[in-house]
């Protein structure tokens, strides 16, 4: 009966510790943008200071070829600008200010480059890549590779066109697919080889769980925007990584089982 119970002793220590033991990357969306202007510099540097490793950046093209960090395809939400990027001049973008909306303690902030926060992240975060229509992929190809991000980084597209195009230009580079279920995500499959899939956490189940890690894929909750309540549901499902705008909020709740930042 002692051994019985011995057992059962170790073996219930054994499986808190693996639980203990399970890490969740934070993925930030648009960066801590609760905390600074989000897509910048100091959004970015605020998301690291509360524990994320994995920072987003959504590339958009102006209208001489520059690549920049921007969520919207107009100006007017997150700059004193107006109008679409994309018919704007580098030379007229970088004179923008993309702070002030945000706090008069940010007055002055610009909207940075792809190339700028490569160089800023380097050697503290990885990059997720939303990849924005109009994005003239091999430019971007060409910038991750000389900066170095090629093995730290994964890419999005709405678009599948695309998607194609940059398998065909980046077949070394990792994907990230969106999928509700099983079945879109073998769709998905059928045409690329992802490396992370993006769902919502309540769909998150233990068979996509292993079908996924069978496959080499790495899951994702996607808890975008300010809604927090699903913060719990991430962490019970056992997700790889979540993608978020609140790090500050999700970090003390995962504090102690993060990896080291790269």
């Amino acid at each position: 009966m002692k051994k019985v119970v011995v057992f059962s002793f170790l073996l219930v220590v054994g499986v808190l510790s693996v639980c203990a033991q399970h890490h969740i990357e934070i993925v930030v969306h648009r960066g801590a943008n609760a905390l600074a202007p989000e897509n910048t510099v100091a959004s970015a540097f605020a998301a690291l200071k509360h524990g994320a490793t994995w920072v987003e950046v959504d590339v958009r093209v102006s209208k001489d070829g520059v690549l920049y960090n921007l969520h919207d395809a107009t100006l007017d939400r997150t700059t004193n600008g107006h109008g679409l990027l994309a018919d704007m001049l580098s030379e007229e973008v970088d004179r923008l200010d993309a702070g002030s909306w945000f706090s008069p303690a940010f007055q002055g902030t610009r909207l940075p480059r792809i190339s700028e926060m490569l160089d800023s992240l380097r050697g503290k975060s990885n990059v997720f890549f939303d990849v924005k229509r109009g994005t003239p992929i091999p430019a971007l190809v060409n910038l991750v590779r000389a900066k170095g991000f090629s093995d730290k980084s994964f890419f999005w597209f709405g678009d599948e066109q695309m998607l194609r195009e940059f398998i065909h230009l980046a077949p070394e580079m990792k994907i990230k697919v969106n999928a509700s279920d099983l079945r879109r995500l073998k769709y998905w499959q059928r045409i690329c080889r992802p490396s992370y899939v993006e769902i919502a956490p309540e769909r998150i189940t233990p068979r996509f769980l292993r079908y996924c890690h069978r496959h080499g894929i790495r899951v994702m909750a996607a808890c975008q925007e300010d809604d927090i309540s699903q913060f719990q549901t991430v962490i019970d499902r056992r997700a790889d990584l979540v993608n978020l705008d609140r790090p500050e909020i999700f970090w003390p709740m995962v504090r102690d089982t993060l990896p080291p930042a790269p």
